[in-house]
């Protein structure tokens, strides 16, 4: 196979982007971006079908689920961010969406081309491996540690993405907020601050 299939896949993507921008000036509705999302997920599967080698060692198996698990996810967060109404958000995770096909693809051509395992995860991107929290945080915050798994995962992300992403409630944004002091306190996270003075959190260790 060609990088055809990713190509389309990257068309799709495209055309859901200027959709979701007719979304918010009325000139679509979230039917039309949600019908395009099931395209997306039809076309990744059709990649990942093709894709998926016969014999398989466990650690690149697990590279490869958690792989695949990190792009249904991401689809699933933009599926959820579109039938909220937030719009512009969904855009953000589109383009993380994007980003995981791409790393997935290389990821398991290079395995199903039977590259050595020392190769393979040369170019297998850090959220492929567990992410190693620091067991000060884990035994005192188990918020604290979700948190840090999120950001060490994805480099850097708002207060609000954070929040979206671990689903944070009214009940739960109390901890939610102790934890972030807890990290920025202990030196495991950084605060930095946006033109528009939106607080952005980066993991420090």
């Amino acid at each position: 196979m060609s990088t055809a299939q990713l190509n389309i896949v990257n068309s799709t993507i495209r055309e859901i982007l200027r959709t979701l921008d007719d979304v918010k000036r009325g000139r679509a509705g979230k039917e039309d971006v949600l019908r395009l999302l099931d395209e997306l997920e039809n076309q990744i599967d059709a990649i990942l079908v093709h894709l998926a080698p016969e014999r398989i060692t466990d650690e690149r198996f697990n590279a490869a689920v958690k792989a695949v698990k990190d792009v249904s996810d991401k689809i699933r967060g933009v599926r959820e961010s579109v039938m909220f109404g937030r719009y512009t958000y969904a855009k953000r995770q589109l383009l993380d969406v994007q980003e995981s096909v791409r790393l997935t693809y290389r990821l398991l051509t290079l395995i199903k081309a039977g590259a050595p395992t020392s190769v393979i995860f040369q170019v297998t991107p850090q959220f492929l491996r567990e992410v190693a929290v620091p067991e000060p945080i884990v035994y005192t915050n188990p918020m604290a540690a979700q948190i840090y798994n999120v950001l060490v995962r994805r480099g850097e992300a708002t207060v609000e993405e954070l929040a979206l992403e671990l689903k944070i409630t009214d009940e739960t944004r109390d901890e939610f907020n102790r934890a972030i002091s807890q990290l920025i306190s202990t030196g495991y996270v950084r605060p930095f601050f946006t033109s528009d003075n939106k607080m952005i959190l980066r993991p420090a260790r």
